[in-house]
């Protein structure tokens, strides 16, 4: 894939995944206690100690929203999700900026993936 086409792929699901994000069911609570990106921007100590901001970032959404790890691949879904708000709704936009400067980051993709699996998981409760 080249690069317009990677941006492309990556602005369409980021486009699905804050559709599904805004509209999750209301069997997830809604609150804005644990998931709060609004204001999210690395750790400038974060990306010194990690190396990169795009590792900065994976490390957040690992503390964030897989503390305990991610289930095994045999899971319905990487993680589930403890509230849905604005806070997550945001994650999109910290994606977004980030695959604007490393579109064909790996680790960042997955987590769009991780995300969107995420999220359909809610909505087959």
């Amino acid at each position: 894939m080249d690069f317009f086409e990677t941006v492309i792929s990556n602005d369409t699901s980021l486009a699905r995944l804050e559709t599904a994000l805004c509209h999750l069911p209301d069997n997830t609570p809604l609150g804005n206690q644990k998931y709060n990106f609004e204001h999210f921007s690395p750790d400038p100590e974060k990306i010194e100690l990690y190396g990169t901001s795009e590792a900065a970032l994976n490390h957040e959404l690992e503390v964030t929203f897989a503390p305990k790890g991610q289930r095994d691949n045999s899971a319905p879904c990487p993680f589930e999700f403890a509230e849905r708000g604005p806070g997550l709704i945001a994650v999109v936009k910290v994606l977004r900026a980030a695959l604007q400067v490393c579109p064909d980051s790996a680790i960042l993709q997955k987590w769009m993936k991780d995300l969107s699996k995420a999220a359909e998981y809610h909505y087959n409760l």
